[in-house]
């Protein structure tokens, strides 16, 4: 519920990034590729050398605070400084900047008629009936307005319609098709929902004893449950953060200087720490069932209020399934976080009390405020120990980096490791890698996860990140997929023996009570209690359960009405179910629908395409920034 309510702030980011990114890749530059030979102050950023001017820059800043400030209204002031909009401006500069001379290297040019047609059918140049104004009033409005006058004005349009081929070019491979666009349809507008009982296959008789013909038996029938993927064997220099800290040493004033040259980053809202119990009222439901929600809502609050404890409540009857687990902690949050009433309620509530009843577009929600946390710094003295400890193992961290290029520089080949191993009194690391071999001990890294699985037999990848540090990670051999030999999996195929037996046991279970004549007899038969999913899609997680591939299968099947029944096996047992709602497929809508939707999710993957065509032109230039010009923009 807590992501839920925080969606529309989430969704106004991503709006205020497209507009800045359109405003400054799409709308006209104010530089050329060639730039200036600024020095000093007068720059913002370098690139191979060249200048971006200052004076550019902050043109480009200006525009992107006046367009913010009409987007945002009063909420603007507040938060500037967490949109930064120097970085931003500098960025996207940069970026265009980039594209431009990998547009020219490509050849791609914009031709007089392409620049004419787009002067000709520019709204800003026609008169009221529709009709181009004509050269000489289109001069005379260019001159007055625009630097450098009709020559400036139309070199800059010949770069728009450059950037515009070139990403049109760069991002034309991606597609997508019918299939995709019905699925992403489908998951938007498909509804369900079920009442279910869960039969859990611990709560269930089955036989426990599983002999050896039927592990063997087991394993041959399923072979690819047991089927090792191609595999890499690996050589590993690892460079340990935790070994450079001995050599790593941080002065008081270093730390000082630290929190002085950021102190915007320990500036906090007003903050509430909050926790709830919501109670979801149906879409479109009627009046007196409205009422009845809120009546139960203002029920749970009289308890609350008496002394009852509220996280027991949460647990029990909160329908947000994110935090109820939690007994209904939200934890900590700033204004404008959450949607407005629950927002308003929040911070119009003392600590320690109880809010009235609130009603929001998700239903109904008794609250509590725990804390109230001002608008502030953070201290330095609650800091310092931590900015310490950041800034030892930033530099440990250089520290193993610095070594292990210097290392990685001795090794030609994956056969080197050893030998350089032994000159510097490290120890060889080995493993196998597939990708069902993930290497948990190494800990989450991109870096290796992307670097290894290209390797070849004898390659070595540059020095990557790890959790522990920095790695040099070598392929000595490529073993080709092979079935892993019974005794090395023999404990793996009894467990999914006894799973299946589980699961079957409890599948039996939860039909028959299914079969009963309503599903509330059915399951206090057999001790167990009837829940309620809420609103499901395609791709959903039922509450407490996980996912339920033959529920969803049935829930969204052409002939699956209200009141069908039905069991279907989970991961760990089994659940019987009735459909309580049915909103299935309509061929009509996604007719009308489809064409929308697939530029939609173009749009999208064509701009994730581009970013990461843009991160690959960074890497092949020298980007130098000027830091406290840009600076003094993020304020």
């Amino acid at each position: 519920m807590l992501n839920v309510m925080r969606d529309n702030l989430r969704h106004l980011k991503w709006v205020l990034w497209g507009v800045a990114a359109s405003m400054l890749l799409y709308l006209g530059s104010f530089f050329d590729w060639r730039g200036s030979q600024a020095s000093g102050n007068d720059w913002a950023a370098r690139i191979d050398g060249h200048a971006v001017s200052s004076e550019e820059f902050l043109e480009i800043a200006r525009s992107q605070d006046e367009r913010y400030r009409a987007l945002l209204g009063p909420q603007y002031d507040q938060m500037k400084k967490s949109l930064r909009l120097g970085s931003q401006s500098i960025d996207a500069l940069v970026d265009r900047r980039l594209v431009l001379a990998s547009a020219h290297a490509m050849g791609l040019q914009a031709t007089r008629e392409e620049i004419s047609k787009s002067i000709v059918e520019s709204p800003e140049f026609k008169d009221p009936q529709g009709a181009f104004i004509g050269k000489d009033q289109y001069t005379a409005f260019v001159n007055q307005r625009v630097d450098g006058g009709v020559a400036a004005f139309e070199r800059r349009l010949g770069e728009d319609i450059v950037t515009r081929k070139w990403l049109a070019l760069m991002t034309s491979p991606v597609q997508v098709d019918d299939k995709e666009v019905e699925s992403i349809w489908r998951q938007r507008n498909e509804l369900g929902a079920v009442d279910y009982v869960v039969v859990a296959s611990a709560s269930v008789p089955f036989a426990v004893a599983v002999d050896d013909a039927t592990v063997e038996s087991w394993y041959k029938a399923h072979p690819a449950s047991y089927t090792r993927p191609e595999s890499k064997k690996l050589a590993m220099l690892v460079l340990d953060r935790q070994a450079q800290l001995a050599k790593v040493k941080v002065t008081d004033d270093e730390v000082r200087r630290e929190y002085d040259g950021h102190r915007d980053q320990y500036e906090r809202p007003e903050q509430r720490h909050v926790r709830h119990v919501l109670l979801k009222v149906p879409p479109g439901a009627a009046e007196p069932d409205v009422r009845s929600v809120r009546d139960l809502a203002a029920s749970v609050l009289a308890r609350a209020q008496k002394g009852e404890d509220f996280a027991a409540l949460a647990r029990s009857l909160s329908q947000d399934t994110a935090s109820a687990p939690q007994g209904g902690d939200l934890g900590w949050f700033g204004r404008g976080a959450m949607v407005k009433p629950f927002d308003d309620a929040a911070f119009a509530t003392p600590p320690g009390q109880f809010a009235p009843v609130v009603q929001t577009e998700y239903g109904f929600h008794v609250l509590q405020v725990l804390e109230a946390r001002p608008a502030g710094t953070t201290s330095f003295d609650e800091v310092k120990d931590s900015i310490r400890r950041r800034l030892e193992l930033q530099r440990a961290q250089e520290g193993a980096e610095t070594e292990a290029k210097r290392i990685r520089d001795k090794i030609t080949k994956a056969s080197d490791i050893a030998r350089v191993a032994t000159e510097e009194g490290l120890k060889v690391e080995e493993a196998l890698y597939s990708s069902d071999d993930r290497l948990l001990n190494l800990g989450p890294s991109p870096a290796f996860a992307s670097a290894v699985p290209a390797l070849t037999a004898g390659g070595v990848t540059a020095p990557v990140g790890i959790a522990r540090g920095t790695a040099i990670v070598g392929c000595t051999d490529i073993l080709p997929p092979a079935l892993r030999p019974l005794g090395e999996v023999k404990d793996a195929v009894k467990t999914d023996v006894l799973n299946e037996r589980g699961v079957l046991s409890a599948l039996e279970s939860a039909r028959r009570i299914a079969a009963a004549g309503s599903l509330a007899d059915g399951a206090k038969a057999a001790k167990l209690e009837v829940k309620s999913s809420g609103d499901l899609r395609p791709g959903f997680n039922l509450p407490g359960v996980g996912a339920v591939a033959d529920l969803e299968k049935a829930l969204f099947a052409p002939g699956t009405a209200v009141g069908t029944k039905g069991a279907a096996r989970t991961a760990t047992g089994a659940i019987a179910y009735t459909v309580t709602r049915h909103e299935a497929f309509d061929p009509s809508r996604f007719a009308a629908d489809k064409a929308g939707l697939r530029d939609q999710v173009l749009e999208q993957r064509r701009g994730d395409m581009l970013r990461g065509i843009l991160d690959a032109l960074r890497q092949e230039h020298t980007i130098e920034l000027n830091q406290r010009v840009i600076d003094g923009v993020n304020g």
